[in-house]
């Protein structure tokens, strides 16, 4: 045994390195605790170490793919090309665009020369017309021979018969003696009220000079634009143009009716 002295020390000694080993301990199970500790993070759902089945084979290999060329690209950049699409030159581009423009100006030509068959312009529409409607040489001949006669004069007894258009004129007696105008057909146009002495046309003006019973008188009859009844030529003041006696004579001069009765007076009626 020691002395006193040694006793202590080596007593001393024992109980700081019994100090030594709680606060040792102390520290440990504090550091060992995860329930104290400030950096915990959760772990969510699909986080985390995954098991390798047979459902998420072909994801996890393909996984494993996708990470081993990253990590090789990432060793060597110099073999990895650039990200960017195929190739396309500018004369490819304009190509296109040219053979763009050019199917829209055939699918333009096509609508147009198909709706100007289908709805042709209205001036080649009426000129259509117009060469459908316009009459051959020899019709037009006898539209010119009709129009020409038309406007001029015609002078007939009271047996014969003056025509216009295509319609003729005469004068009928009726089997009560009274006369009257007729068309070609027989029909009665109006009936006189005496005796004609002539029937005659200036235009389309029909004129019969007729005797009456105290003097004689003209009748007149416009074709297409007379209404009913008996018209007589009139004179500047209105009065019916006649003279006393009996008509031995009637012609037209252009537009002068000459009117010469039975003592051989004659009269000039004017027609316009």
């Amino acid at each position: 045994m020691g002395t006193g002295n040694e006793r202590r020390r080596a007593s001393r000694e024992a109980g700081g390195a019994r100090r030594k080993l709680f606060r040792s301990s102390g520290t440990a199970k504090a550091d060992g605790l995860a329930s104290e500790s400030d950096e915990i993070t959760t772990i969510h759902a699909g986080q985390g170490a995954r098991v390798t089945t047979r459902k998420n084979a072909a994801e996890a290999a393909d996984r494993a793919r996708k990470n081993a060329e990253a990590r090789y690209a990432k060793r060597h950049p110099e073999e990895v090309g650039p990200q960017v699409g195929p190739p396309r030159s500018t004369r490819n581009v304009v190509l296109i665009v040219i053979a763009a423009i050019l199917a829209l100006a055939v699918v333009f030509a096509l609508g147009t020369l198909i709706t100007s068959l289908v709805f042709p312009p209205a001036e080649q529409e009426n000129r259509q017309n117009d060469q459908n409607l316009r009459p051959t040489a020899s019709e037009q001949e006898m539209i010119d021979r009709q129009e020409a006669h038309d406007a001029a004069q015609e002078q007939a007894g009271v047996d014969g018969s003056v025509s216009y258009g295509n319609e003729t004129y005469s004068l009928s007696q009726g089997e009560e003696g009274t006369w009257a105008l007729v068309n070609a057909a027989g029909d009665v146009l109006f009936e006189l009220e005496g005796t004609p002495a002539a029937l005659l046309r200036s235009a389309e003006t029909i004129l019969i000079p007729e005797n009456r019973e105290d003097g004689w008188d003209v009748v007149c009859y416009v074709i297409g634009g007379h209404l009913s009844g008996v018209t007589y030529v009139v004179d500047s003041n209105g009065d019916a143009v006649g003279g006393s006696g009996s008509i031995d004579s009637a012609e037209l001069d252009d537009t002068t009716l000459r009117v010469t009765d039975d003592s051989g007076k004659t009269t000039d009626v004017a027609l316009v």
